[in-house]
């Protein structure tokens, strides 16, 4: 009796045309959370009449809110419940809850105050803050071209300390707020939405007694100003949840090598934005740091890009 032969080769095409809609699908997730993200300092240009601290306050509930709805769909609130449960998750949780809620308070600021062009020199830092709290923290070895790109980082600080006798305060609490929260979420078996959900869970009750104290006490913006920013508030939570989840899809079906190239898609529109819309002035002394700062993200991407391209894809992220 003859058996039809296996076609080995309609195989092999159909995974490879799986494996490439796969990529085109998480490089489309990719660049509408790095895109999304990116144009946040014109969407908080918007609500710069209304104080940071209110802002925020909002963000938080609004998040919680699309977050809750968003696991309900999911069917995933065991895990909630199984997560906080667990005492040193919880704390670990409730210190990155505090630290995100820092670095989205100190952004807000920023973008408010004309200053978004240091906020997203902040996020250009954030990865080099990641390899030296690896080193430091967690005994990762960088490499001789991360260490290269650190030392011109703390250069181009150095020098915008010299040519203009400041510090830029707001990128440096950016970046180490952001790299001391991604730190602590590494060491935290939880993926990165559940994660999100219970840091808000956590910080909400606070966020939740100061917007009922302003709206009761006649201060607040959410329903006694102009309706457009009542709507703006109100969309904080959108924009918050939804950039996390399209970066979750991201992640499942792009390497992270990929991913850590696109991330410097962010603060690029940031800095764009800030310059070329909202109007911000980049004296020459903070180019020269500018220019360090892409020097060293050029050297970074092409170590990881260097280091990475050989390997296999890795397993999906929890998320």
């Amino acid at each position: 009796m003859s058996q039809d032969p296996i076609n080995l080769g309609g195989t092999a095409s159909a995974l490879s045309a799986d494996s490439t809609k796969e990529t085109r699908n998480g490089l489309f997730f990719a660049l509408a959370a790095y895109g999304s993200w990116g144009l946040f300092p014109l969407y908080f240009s918007l609500l710069a009449e209304v104080p940071s601290v209110e802002v925020v306050a909002n963000r938080i509930v609004w998040s919680l809110a699309m977050m809750t709805i968003w696991f309900l769909l999911l069917g995933r609130w065991r895990e909630v419940w199984s997560a906080l449960r667990q005492p040193k998750v919880f704390g670990i949780l409730a210190l990155t809850g505090f630290l995100i809620s820092g670095n989205w308070l100190t952004y807000v600021w920023a973008v408010g105050h004309g200053r978004a062009t240091e906020a997203s020199l902040g996020y250009y830092i954030v990865p080099l803050v990641n390899v030296a709290t690896g080193y430091l923290l967690l005994s990762e070895r960088p490499s001789r071209l991360q260490l290269v790109a650190i030392v011109i980082a703390f250069l181009a600080i150095a020098l915008q300390i010299i040519l203009l006798g400041t510090i830029p305060i707001v990128s440096l609490l950016l970046a180490f707020t952001f790299g001391s929260y991604g730190y602590l979420r590494k060491i935290v078996p939880v993926g990165a939405n559940l994660g999100l959900l219970i840091e808000l869970i956590i910080v909400a009750p606070f966020a939740l007694v100061y917007v009922v104290y302003l709206q009761s006490s006649g201060l607040g913006h959410l329903s006694l100003s102009d309706p457009m920013i009542s709507v703006l508030i109100l969309i904080t939570g959108i924009l918050t949840a939804f950039p996390l989840i399209w970066f979750s899809m991201a992640a499942r079906r792009l390497r992270m090598s990929t991913i850590g190239i696109m991330q410097y898609l962010n603060p690029t529109l940031q800095f764009l934005v800030a310059v070329f819309l909202l109007n911000e002035t980049v004296p020459a002394g903070k180019l020269v740091t500018f220019g360090l700062i892409w020097l060293s993200v050029l050297i970074y991407s092409y170590d990881a890009y260097r280091s990475r391209r050989r390997e296999p894809r890795p397993p999906a992220l929890q998320v």
